[in-house]
């Protein structure tokens, strides 16, 4: 005779038959599982490189990512979310992942910094990405590295360059102002523009500091 799991569970004050119960446990594992974005790829299935964006382009609010609590927090300043007294950021500013600049004698983790120069994205959003270039400069006698990438889907590029060379001789006044942005709107922390190195400059970058 054959056995009928027809029967009820009773779940706090709802009943539900196994296949309920299956089907919530299911869902809580899902939505309970979250992405540790700093140790995703650096590089795409594609072959393309990766940037997460922490801030989206046309905001004065930066974000930073948590690795420990996997989470997107707002950006401490003595103890305050800070807060960009200048324009808003000219791109999607955001992070290589699986790159860690530790090795360059940082107490603690921290990933390559890159801007993708495209529409507003979301907080989270993962970009595959063409890296232009990189903005060099000094802040407290160090060296700080900042990727200038554009999307790799052509989709959603608003800006059509593969390197600094054509970057530079198409779009100046964009390189102009991206250099000038982040002098001015970090003057609290006295950067000092160095200069710009090129995409083969860049992807040795990522090289060296992949985890």
């Amino acid at each position: 005779m054959a056995v009928s799991y027809s029967y009820a569970w009773t779940c706090g004050l709802k009943t539900f038959t196994p296949h309920w119960c299956l089907l919530l446990a299911f869902l809580f594992f899902c939505f309970g599982c979250k992405t540790n974005y700093e140790n995703l790829p650096a590089y795409s299935a594609n072959k393309q490189v990766q940037v997460v964006v922490l801030t989206p382009a046309g905001t004065n609010h930066p974000q930073s990512y948590n690795p420990k609590s996997q989470e997107f927090e707002p950006q401490q300043n003595a103890g305050l979310a800070e807060e960009i007294k200048f324009l808003p950021f000219p791109g999607n500013f955001g992070f290589i992942p699986s790159t860690d600049l530790r090795i360059n004698n940082l107490s603690t983790s921290k990933p390559l910094e890159a801007i993708v120069l495209a529409e507003q994205a979301p907080v989270g959003t993962i970009y595959e990405t063409t890296p232009l270039a990189t903005l060099l400069v000094e802040t407290a006698g160090e060296l700080k590295y900042i990727v200038v990438a554009v999307p790799s889907r052509p989709s959603e590029q608003i800006i059509s360059a593969t390197d600094l060379a054509s970057f530079s001789a198409n779009y100046p006044a964009a390189k102009e102002i991206i250099q000038r942005w982040f002098i001015a709107a970090f003057k609290h922390k006295s950067y000092k523009f160095i200069g710009w190195k090129d995409e083969r400059f860049t992807e040795q970058l990522i090289q060296k500091y992949l985890k």
